[in-house]
């Protein structure tokens, strides 16, 4: 008879940290040069002052062609922390280490958010999407990479030891409920994207013939790429400015922070940089 050792549970930051090791292999690499590629294509017609980012691959400067003024990168995990500190935070203006689902930051401060396969690990996944939904300004975007589950990276974690370990816990949740949940939250879904048809077998094709595949998958759009690319724009209306009819209040309010305190952090953390306090 065989017997399966149930794996342990993980924590939220050690998936992350995880899967930061395995992105930087050759298995993971492919998969990530062809997020950054289909993310390129996104982020040319976003502009904007603020943007913010949580992301697995952290020094990867997946938002190195946005367009957006300033990029702050906000980290969960403080092991990914110093991975960065080796490395280098040249993607980002400023770094904040902070709880995955209570960020500590302005409501309606920012004009892009990218969560980078950090759904789909987290042990709330609707609160987080909650937390990142209410920092959106009204029309800013939200980008969301996450694995498929009607795809090969899915399918191959029961065949592959390896991969069992890495997903273990991972909630795969489909493009089509993750649509269903931003609708809730107050966003239109502008596009959905998929890459890494091959993965995680693209290492037994050539490249020529896998470029092909990719390529062809593309144009045909079919839904079982490795990875799932969607841009959401949040449709909120925002509120009217009345001017106030005593004066003197307008001295009190000199401008609006993009960091704040969160309803579960005592001290207030805020972005490093000249253009912190810069209206949005």
């Amino acid at each position: 008879m065989l017997w399966l050792r149930r794996a342990e549970k993980t924590s939220f930051n050690e998936r992350l940290l995880a899967l930061h090791r395995w992105l930087q292999s050759g298995e993971g690499d492919y998969l990530l040069k062809i997020e950054r590629r289909q993310l390129e294509q996104e982020l040319h017609y976003i502009f904007g002052y603020h943007a913010c980012q949580m992301t697995i691959a952290p020094g990867e400067g997946l938002l190195d062609s946005s367009q957006v003024s300033h990029i702050n990168l906000l980290n969960p995990s403080m092991a990914l922390t110093r991975v960065l500190d080796q490395a280098g935070c040249s993607d980002c203006d400023s770094l904040v280490i902070s709880d995955p689902l209570h960020w500590p930051i302005t409501p309606g401060s920012l004009d892009l958010v990218l969560l980078h396969h950090v759904v789909e690990f987290s042990e709330r996944p609707h609160r987080l999407l909650s937390e990142a939904a209410r920092t959106i300004i009204p029309g800013g975007k939200l980008l969301i990479i996450g694995f498929n589950p009607k795809s090969l990276v899915n399918y191959w974690r029961w065949v592959s030891p390896k991969h069992r370990r890495l997903f273990h816990g991972a909630h795969m949740i489909s493009p089509g409920r993750m649509r269903d949940w931003l609708t809730l939250l107050g966003f239109s879904i502008e596009k959905i994207s998929y890459g890494a048809y091959m993965h995680p077998l693209d290492r037994c094709s050539k490249g020529l013939t896998r470029e092909l595949v990719e390529q062809r998958c593309r144009q045909w759009k079919l839904p079982i790429g490795g990875f799932y690319l969607m841009v959401a724009t949040q449709e909120t209306p925002g509120m009217t400015p009345v001017r106030p009819s005593w004066s003197g209040v307008r001295r009190g309010f000199s401008g609006r922070p993009i960091a704040g305190t969160s309803s579960c952090i005592r001290c207030p953390v805020q972005f490093s940089g000249e253009n912190s306090g810069d209206k949005v």
